[in-house]
């Protein structure tokens, strides 16, 4: 397997303080690889080693095949990096400051800039600094964009996005995805997007890395059977192998139970009782991450 971005042991310090723990990370080429975590997880710090921007204590990696403790300026010159707070030369023109930035690439794209101007409704005549934050992102990644990146490293992108323009945001990623082969390495808080964008994840708390792998994996690993019950259930029903947590919704008979193996003898236990619904589904990409957090809280 190609590797856009590739990381052994990877660690950074702040004043003593260890804010991220020996990350080993594999960014499939072509991949579109979300990095989830709390505030304060160590996501952004880790996009900043990968694109150059910060020093690693310990630990190394490569980006694009590119050493990131010595090659940070070549890196930066094939990925497209997006900041969380992203920071331009306010006082030109949403029109002047995309010619700024395109005289410094060969590879400008101008199709794309028009076509994304249009899409996201700029104002190419508006300075930036009048611009409000869900503007500036959108700025951000036509900058991030146009110059062809083989790597695109986006830090919580969508924030002061609505609805609407959030979809359109990843869209467009999409777009380029399909098109080119652009390796997309993504942090961001709006999971459902993640969950229908990204094929890769990585979750971390406390600058730690607790999971990654394929999302299909991911998803695939637990099952959830939801289950009211005419009567209450023996409670054996629950203790067979396979089930990890059983919640009770309210006082009634309605249950989650969440299963990790054996789900078709699960369900058959659950058959035999008496019922009036039963269904077998999938938990969304925020019930995963949310046990994968109690799991690691759990543990400390």
């Amino acid at each position: 397997m190609s590797l856009a971005v590739e990381t052994w042991s990877l660690s950074k310090n702040f004043g003593g303080a260890r804010v991220l723990h020996e990350i080993s990370l594999a960014v499939p080429r072509g991949s579109v690889f979300a990095l989830l975590g709390p505030n304060g997880s160590g996501k952004s710090t880790l996009l900043k080693l990968l694109i150059g921007l910060q020093s690693p204590s310990a630990g190394g990696g490569l980006c694009l095949g590119l050493d990131i403790l010595t090659r940070a300026e070549e890196i930066r010159e094939k990925a497209g990096y997006l900041s969380e707070e992203p920071r331009f030369y306010g006082y030109m023109t949403v029109r002047q400051l995309l010619r700024f930035t395109g005289g410094f690439y060969l590879r400008w794209d101008r199709e794309l800039v028009e076509r994304c101007l249009e899409q996201f409704a700029l104002p190419p005549r508006a300075k930036v600094h009048e611009l409000s934050q869900g503007m500036k992102n959108q700025l951000g990644l036509i900058l991030a964009l146009a110059p062809r990146p083989e790597l695109l490293i986006l830090d919580e992108p969508t924030t002061g996005f609505d609805p609407i323009k959030r979809r359109l945001f990843f869209s467009i990623i999409m777009q380029e995805v399909a098109a080119r082969g652009v390796t997309v390495l993504m942090t961001s808080h709006h999971l459902d997007e993640v969950e229908r964008s990204a094929d890769h994840v990585a979750l971390l708390r406390g600058g730690r890395l607790i999971h990654t792998g394929p999302m299909d994996a991911l998803r695939g690993g637990t099952k959830e059977i939801r289950a009211v019950f005419q009567k209450d259930p023996p409670p054996e029903l629950f203790e067979q192998p396979g089930v990890s947590r059983v919640e009770r919704e309210g006082k009634g008979r309605a249950y989650r139970i969440f299963v990790t193996a054996n789900l078709e003898e699960i369900w058959q236990a659950c058959a035999s009782q008496p019922h009036y619904a039963l269904e077998s589904i999938g938990p969304d990409l925020e019930e995963i991450f949310m046990r994968f957090i109690g799991e690691v809280k759990a543990n400390d």
